[in-house]
């Protein structure tokens, strides 16, 4: 993986331990699709630097710091040699070495901290989409460089005819030739658009596809229905934001009613809270459930 989205992903990371209620870091490795291991390796390193990172039970917090218990001799400034560090970082360049952890362990003591991961990602990403948006414009084949895929966990350069985006740039909807299939790809997951110059060819079998709020495309729609407690609902609207539209209050708890493409999205999140959450539909999730369970 290039060096400048693995250090977005410490920073989102850094983001999760900061929310009310921490984040579990088979939660956090689901959402970024990597092994536990690897979650487990940053929780040491963000220790190593400084960061007083808590655990209560299955969650890992860092308690946010009062802004008026530092003095002004403790506030911490970037230095320019730092900050030209930071647009390398954002233009895809990242440098190796002291400098860089710094950075990591002066970022904890930004007030805007969830802006400045949220800027890492998107400056990257901005290009990403510019290219895209013109191939759409002018019906142009691209190469996707590098895409990490979560499917086969290899990254590979991708030939595709892009349709549209979904989910507010979230993905890019696209034809891919050589598996003759229309595919839904994470923009953050490219690392460089390359621009051919080459017509497409298969425009008459893009078909435009649906997609749920947990990512997750498809042509056929299942309901699904939830009951959550306070807590699930709260973890809900914080992981994907858009659930917040289908969630309705009844008495202390809470109503998610929505169509979903697959059962692996929204089963993912019930594992991860299945003592918090109620399933009144479908069958088919309470046996995704209960595959997945039997598996351990």
């Amino acid at each position: 993986m290039p060096d400048h989205r693995k250090l977005a992903r410490i920073l989102q990371f850094i983001v999760r331990l900061r929310a009310p209620f921490g984040c579990d870091k088979h939660e956090i490795a689901e959402l970024f699709e990597v092994n536990v291991r690897t979650i487990e390796r940053h929780i040491v390193l963000l220790r190593d630097l400084g960061f007083q990172i808590e655990q209560e039970g299955s969650r890992f917090f860092i308690r946010n710091a009062g802004k008026n218990k530092l003095k002004p001799e403790e506030l911490i400034t970037f230095s320019l040699e730092e900050a030209l560090m930071i647009r390398n970082a954002l233009l895809s360049a990242p440098q190796h070495g002291p400098m860089r952890n710094l950075l990591l362990d002066k970022l904890y003591a930004l007030t805007d901290l969830e802006d400045l991961a949220e800027t890492m990602s998107n400056l990257h990403q901005s290009m990403v989409i510019t290219n895209i948006r013109k191939a759409i414009q002018n019906k142009e084949k691209i190469i996707l460089k590098d895409y990490e895929s979560s499917n086969s966990n290899r990254i590979l350069d991708r030939m595709v005819e892009p349709i549209r985006f979904l989910n507010y740039f979230k993905y890019v909807s696209a034809f891919e030739p050589t598996s003759g299939k229309v595919k839904t790809f994470k923009t953050d997951r490219i690392y460089d658009v390359v621009l051919t110059g080459k017509k497409w060819e298969h425009e008459d079998k893009h078909l435009r596809k649906g997609m749920d709020v947990f990512g997750l495309t498809g042509e056929m729609p299942v309901k699904v229905t939830l009951i959550l407690n306070r807590r699930a609902r709260q973890l809900l609207c914080e992981e994907y934001p858009d659930a917040a539209l289908f969630i309705s209050a009844h008495g202390k708890k809470y109503v998610f009613a929505t169509e979903v493409y697959s059962m692996a999205g929204v089963g993912r999140f019930v594992l991860g809270l299945i003592d918090e959450i109620k399933i009144i539909e479908p069958e088919a999730l309470k046996a995704y459930i209960k595959e997945k369970i039997n598996k351990f």
